[in-house]
């Protein structure tokens, strides 16, 4: 009803963007208010349906896995799309990636503090994200005879239903943040 009433108006413009907008703005105002008249409340609506995607964790330690394993192809699709354009392409992200020393083993992953944040801003990149998950992920390694471990901070973002992780290329004299 109220797009045919708008549409009237299509021939003047500047009457019919006003009443858009002003359709626009009504619709966030409260509930049985308009211009101050009492107008009886929508139905509601059905409930959204939000998708539920597996822990940010599953997919850093999938991405470690598969890091530890040398399996650069599979990787790819879990990097972000701003990391992927970082790395100008698939063929120079598995010939750049690091590579895990051949007597470096994995022995233990493990989330030692998870925090979903709505925004974060990776000033090394300089860029800004929305609803990131920030991991900070433990890792206990074996080299030959040698065992340590270690802490490390790592940001996954939303993308198709899944966590993507902002892996990028190192620069000279620069870590790589994740």
């Amino acid at each position: 009803m109220v797009k045919s009433f708008v549409g009237r108006f299509r021939p003047w413009p500047v009457v019919a963007g006003f009443l858009a907008s002003l359709v626009a703005r009504a619709a966030t105002w409260p509930a049985g208010e308009l211009f101050g008249v009492v107008v009886p409340a929508a139905p509601p609506s059905a409930p959204a349906v939000r998708v539920r995607r597996p822990a940010p964790a599953v997919y850093e330690m999938r991405f470690m896995k598969l890091h530890a394993e040398g399996r650069f192809e599979e990787m790819w699709e879990m990097l972000a799309e701003d990391a992927q354009r970082a790395w100008g392409g698939i063929q120079h992200f598995v010939r750049e990636m690091p590579r895990l020393d051949e007597w470096l083993e994995i022995l233990e992953m493990q989330v030692a503090g998870e925090t979903l944040l709505d925004t974060w801003t990776d000033h090394v990149h300089g860029r800004t994200y929305t609803n990131v998950a920030r991991l900070v992920m433990h890792y206990r390694v074996r080299q030959q005879w040698r065992e340590w471990s270690f802490d490390r901070q790592v940001h996954l973002v939303p993308a198709a239903g899944e966590w993507r992780t902002l892996c990028y290329p190192m620069r000279t004299g620069v870590a790589a943040t994740r």
